[in-house]
This record gives C-alpha cells, sequence and structure tokens, in this order.
C-alpha cells in the first residue's frame, strides 16, 4: 500500500532516498510497482538488484521526457546501459553523456539520482514495510538462469563492440561478426562437464 506521504518518516530521520527520487521526478506509483515487482504480484518476482536497475530507467525516462529529446524514439534501456554498465567503454559513455546534455538533460544530476539495490531494499522494507517470501526452487533457478543468460548476452554484445572497434581501426579484418558465448561447467572432483543451461533444465524437470 502506497504510504500517504513521502515526508520524514519519524519526525526529524531525512525521507530515504528512493521517496525522495519518485517526488522529485514526479514518479507516482512507482513505489507501489517496486513493491509488485518484488513480491512476485501478477509476474515473476524481480531480484533488487534488476529492480534498482528499473527504477533508474524510469528516473532516466522522466528526465529525457522533460528534454528536447522524444522518449518515443529514445531506447532508454540502451541509454542506460551504456552509461552505467562497467564493461561499455569510456569512449561510449561519453558520447552518450553529451548527446543528453546537448538536449537539455543534466546528466550528472541525474544519474546523482540513480538508486542501489540496498537503497531498493532499506525502501521496501522500512519505508513501505514489506518482505518478501521465501522464494521456491523453481523460482531459485528461474532467477539464477535469467541472471546467467543477462551476463551471457552482456559478455557477447561487449566482444562485439569491442571487435567491430578494431574493425574500424583496420586492425582485424572486416566484416559481419556474430559472437557466439558458450558457457561449460566442470566438477573438477570427476570431470563432468555440462552445459550450463542444460544443467539447469535437468534441475528444473527433477
Amino acid at each position: 500500500m502506497e504510504q500517504p506521504s513521502i515526508g520524514r518518516a519519524d519526525g526529524g530521520r531525512p525521507r530515504v532516498k528512493v521517496a525522495r527520487v519518485i517526488e522529485k521526478y514526479g514518479l507516482d506509483g512507482l513505489g507501489a510497482e517496486l513493491e509488485r515487482r518484488w513480491l512476485g504480484k501478477d509476474e515473476q518476482r524481480m531480484s533488487l538488484r534488476d529492480l534498482a536497475d528499473y527504477f533508474n530507467e524510469q528516473v532516466l525516462e522522466a528526465a529525457i521526457e522533460g528534454s528536447d529529446l522524444s522518449p518515443i524514439d529514445t531506447d532508454v534501456e540502451t541509454l542506460y546501459q551504456q552509461l552505467t554498465d562497467e564493461d561499455m567503454s569510456a569512449g561510449i559513455r561519453t558520447r552518450v553523456e553529451r548527446r543528453l546534455d546537448r538536449n537539455g538533460v543534466d546528466i550528472e544530476a541525474v544519474t546523482s539520482d540513480f538508486v542501489t539495490h540496498q537503497s531498493i531494499h532499506t525502501y521496501l522494507r522500512e519505508y513501505r514495510n514489506v518482505s518478501q517470501p521465501e522464494a521456491t526452487p523453481e523460482e531459485q533457478l528461474d532467477t539464477a538462469r535469467e541472471r546467467i543468460q543477462k551476463l551471457q548476452d552482456r559478455t557477447a554484445a561487449v566482444t562485439e563492440d569491442a571487435l567491430q572497434s578494431l574493425q574500424r581501426e583496420g586492425i582485424v579484418p572486416e566484416g559481419d561478426i556474430d559472437v557466439l558465448v558458450d558457457l561449460q561447467l566442470v566438477y573438477t572432483d570427476t570431470g563432468e562437464q555440462y552445459s550450463i543451461f542444460e544443467m539447469l533444465e535437468d534441475a528444473a524437470e527433477e
């Protein structure tokens, strides 16, 4: 249930950061949405890290809506990744920051309003007074599969970006490329080897 006010929580203690940012950008209803997504109401549960990314994307989108950029023609999720992903090159991040700045987005102020998963957890537990029920084995498998898939996709994307940069500089041969990432699990005591995703599928069927 949405809190009736996002003023100071106990008469003197400052509001938590998530509540302050929600008010600053007029993101009414986002608190309830975070709660619903964390508890998995009507959809798959989201981790605190994914919720933090989702929250920050909403902040970035709100900032873009108040700028000269068209939200319809702007891929907010990609921009957010380019701004925050540690695997992105400094050149890509700088180009994105300059583009946003030229179009009236105070990128320094926006990124300072981004929150961590710890902030999301504090907001949900201490501000909204909700706790997540213990995840079932099936949900734990789904969460692990999703995290690994995201890491694999990011590894492929970063590798492709790096190779294309080298191609533009004439360092490696030109041509269309498609990077494939294959994750394998090896039990060192037995020597048994499995595909990560096949192992997870087998575990889900047991």
